[in-house]
């Protein structure tokens, strides 16, 4: 998982003024949490295929099919591990599966902004100062969303990226759009990113049984480090509403 907002070229100062910014804004902040609580899964998953760098090129049965086709396989592979490893906590799982979890205190505020990051083989990165952001703001806003720490759901979200790995067979590896064809003779497909994204939270969600719907996160994470953005994203997932 990965802030999904990207910024680059951001100065520490610039950084710094945008977390000055929510605080400044905290009750937009719970209303706008507030509202994106009671959505569900399929506005959070549409929001998602609209993302993707060719959802032009998704029909509206594609459409359909990625969202039920995504959910249902992160939720699949959620109770396959829950059968086999019962309620192991999620960092012996995690070890259990050849896991390697780092606990990385920031990323570069000049690049991406990271809070969990799955890297092949078989390695997860926690961004331990990242989170601990999201989670100061809810904590001043006094609002909690989950029993569990924003670090597991981080967590479980990239050992799914793992199982997306080591499964080609994965409806979110399998699944792919026509782009081009030239006639009769070759067409030319790609795979999406957004199945992926969708299934690696309905697993999350599956896994450790939470009641509020964990893509709000996105939304949480954004807002602790540029509310303006955060704005954005809460008007673009209501118009799913």
């Amino acid at each position: 998982m990965k802030i999904f907002g990207k910024r680059k070229n951001k100065s520490e100062e610039q950084i710094a003024a945008s977390q000055k910014d929510v605080y400044q804004n905290l009750k937009a902040f719970k209303y706008q949490l507030a509202r994106l609580k009671a959505l569900d899964a399929s506005a959070f998953a549409n929001y998602q295929v609209d993302k993707d760098p060719i959802s032009g090129k998704i029909s509206q049965l594609d459409r359909q099919e990625i969202i039920y086709k995504s959910i249902q396989s992160g939720i699949e592979e959620a109770r396959a591990l829950k059968e086999e490893y019962g309620d192991m906590d999620l960092y012996n799982l995690a070890k259990a599966l050849g896991l390697q979890v780092d606990l990385v205190s920031k990323s570069d505020p000049m690049d991406f902004i990271y809070f969990g990051l799955f890297e092949t083989p078989n390695k997860i990165m926690l961004f331990k100062d990242n989170i601990g952001k999201a989670q100061a703001l809810l904590t001043k806003s006094k609002v909690k969303l989950f029993s569990h720490s924003f670090d597991d759901i981080v967590l479980a979200h990239e050992i799914f990226h793992y199982i997306e790995e080591i499964k080609p067979d994965l409806y979110s590896n399998t699944k792919k759009i026509d782009l081009w064809s030239l006639g009769k003779f070759y067409t030319h497909t790609s795979t999406l990113i957004a199945p992926g994204e969708i299934s690696g939270m309905a697993f999350c969600r599956e896994l450790l049984e939470l009641e509020t719907d964990p893509n709000i996160l996105d939304y949480v994470f954004l807002a602790a480090f540029n509310f303006d953005m955060a704005t954005q994203m809460y008007e673009n997932l209501i118009a799913y509403e």
